[in-house]
């Protein structure tokens, strides 16, 4: 056995540094394009797209009982079904993060039909319960 950093002579150990530059550069290749979703530059981002839309979305509990919460989602126009989604993501997230459960009943909620909605000023209102 030789010892470290010793080879053999006319061996193809010495040249294994070109190939491992050329795999790190393709992997440094791949990073960049796959960075283009923005995960990557920002892997941080909180951002979540519902049907390729963004929304504002702030969910706001009740003083007297903080199972009970307000879902406001904007704007709305870009897309009704999206942002109903969106208001749904918020709320679960709340009800998981403070009470365990994804369960929610709504009062106007995003499968009730578009009658029953409340749109003023560009901004969906949704409204329920964490049940944990």
């Amino acid at each position: 056995m030789l010892p470290l950093g010793q080879h053999i002579a006319g061996s193809e150990c010495g040249s294994g540094t070109r190939g491992l530059k050329r795999v790190a550069a393709a992997v440094m290749a791949l990073a960049l394009v796959a960075g283009c979703n923005g995960k990557v530059l920002n892997p941080n981002s909180t951002r979540v797209a519902f049907e390729g839309l963004y929304f504002k979305a702030r969910l706001s509990a009740s003083k007297e009982d903080k199972q009970d919460f307000t879902v406001t989602v904007s704007p709305a126009s870009q897309g009704l079904s999206a942002a109903r989604e969106a208001g749904r993501y918020e709320a679960t997230k709340y009800c998981v993060s403070n009470y365990g459960s994804s369960e929610v009943i709504w009062g106007v909620g995003p499968d009730s039909p578009d009658s029953a909605l409340v749109i003023t000023d560009d901004v969906l209102a949704l409204n329920g319960r964490c049940t944990g």
